[in-house]
């Protein structure tokens, strides 16, 4: 125990930083919930003060309070004095964790998802022919399973084959200007290979080669999520060393979180840098392709903005929906996160849950019947939760309306 403490108390120079103003009340997406003070940033940092300060004897009893938290990183993004939430977060779990072993199915879970990807790739078809027989089809390819706890989920259908395993290679375009490497991550993988599909089109149509990598392999998030650090860890390595030994400038994602995990995050634990500019595919067209589409839209039509978008381009995001695709574009009122959260989702589902179901409340309210996000788990998560309140809207990336609308005006 005394060696954990002190392993603790490595973090406190990241923990003086905060003032406790308290600023991040206004931004979690759990204290607006609970109005607990437990549940805020603030708090925990006071939680973990306490154990390798001497006041707080039993560590244990912390970890369930730093395990309820979304990893949204609001609190950072607008903490005055800076404090790095996330890097204290995710460290103090791995020393907790060391004391508190995962549970069985987070071991299981991290074994297939994180060493087995392989074996993943080859389940994932009867995973979808499973989802036939084993739920209930609720809207197109929106399925709510029968048993077990996913019963109370809306969720996509599976893919009947993983995009790395279809798409995994080169794909050379005409009149090649550069090549990039596309990073797929594993929802894009198995749930929406069609955004991995348009990225492919639109770049290839405007010059640029893509590499896809034939073994998805998860950028780890979810290992550091759970407190299991080391995972992680061999997880960016692993990607990193394959991404850096690809000879092109740029990376290219759909995902905010997987773009974090190893661009950000990924460095500050493994000391080991990307030598490639991370770029997410709708920043990339615009700042280094400065292509423009014009996909016109009949229905309403509006944006989730993911937690995990850097900052800087989060306002980009609006103007790039605004210069792209024409039509009645509404901006909610709600502009909190979606309550996902990865495995805070498998972890807390009736608590993820409840924080997406007000977004999704407005989404009805205002007859908006399209709501694009460059984020899959938000996708994932904002589906489940308009199909519960019975809107007919539905999740997208514009990635698959751009490649639309470059097929139907080819000639």
């Amino acid at each position: 125990m005394d060696e954990l403490i002190k392993e603790l108390k490595e973090l406190e120079e990241l923990v003086l930083q905060c003032m406790k103003c308290g600023t991040c009340q206004a931004h979690c997406p759990l204290y607006q919930k609970d109005l607990l003070e437990s549940t805020v940033a603030r708090g925990k940092i006071s939680l973990i003060e306490s154990v390798y300060e001497g006041r707080l004897e039993n560590a244990t009893k912390i970890l369930k309070h730093l395990d309820y938290c979304i990893l949204c990183g609001r609190c950072k993004e607008n903490c005055p004095s800076g404090v790095k939430t996330d890097e204290i977060f995710l460290k103090a779990k791995a020393v907790l964790r060391k004391i508190e072993k995962l549970p069985s199915w987070g071991k299981a879970i991290l074994k297939i998802v994180m060493e087995k990807p392989e074996l993943l790739a080859k389940i994932a078809p009867l995973m979808h022919i499973g989802m036939k027989f084993g739920a209930k089809r609720v809207k197109n390819d929106i399925f709510k399973p029968i048993l077990g706890s996913f019963s109370k989920r809306n969720v996509k259908q599976i893919a009947k084959k993983p995009f790395s395993k279809t798409h995994g290679g080169f794909h050379k375009a005409q009149n090649e200007k550069m090549e990039v490497y596309f990073y797929p991550g594993c929802a894009a993988n198995f749930i929406f290979p069609e955004w991995g599909e348009g990225i492919i089109s639109v770049l290839n149509h405007f010059g640029v080669s893509v590499y896809v990598p034939e073994v998805n392999k998860c950028c780890g998030i979810p290992a550091a999520t759970l407190g299991e650090l080391e995972t992680y860890k061999k997880m960016v390595n692993e990607n990193l060393d394959d991404i850096n030994k690809r000879d092109c400038e740029y990376v290219i994602t759909c995902c905010p979180t997987c773009q974090y995990a190893l661009s950000e995050m990924g460095p500050k634990v493994t000391e080991k840098s990307p030598n490639k500019h991370f770029y997410d595919i709708l920043m990339f067209l615009d700042e280094v392709l400065n292509v423009k589409f014009d996909v016109n839209l009949d229905e309403k039509f509006s944006l989730h903005t993911p937690c995990h978008y850097l900052s800087p381009k989060k306002a980009n995001l609006k103007k790039h929906l605004e210069e792209n695709i024409q039509g009645d574009f509404v901006v909610l009122e709600n502009q909190s996160c979606c309550g996902f959260g990865g495995t805070f989702n498998m972890k807390k589902y009736d608590d993820s849950k409840a924080v997406g179901m007000s977004k999704a409340e407005e989404v009805k309210s205002k007859n908006v019947k399209k709501i694009f996000t460059p984020c899959p788990g938000c996708a994932m998560q904002l589906t489940d939760a308009i199909v519960e309140v019975g809107s007919q809207a539905t999740v997208e990336h514009p990635i698959v309306y751009y490649a639309k609308e470059l097929k139907n005006n080819a000639f």
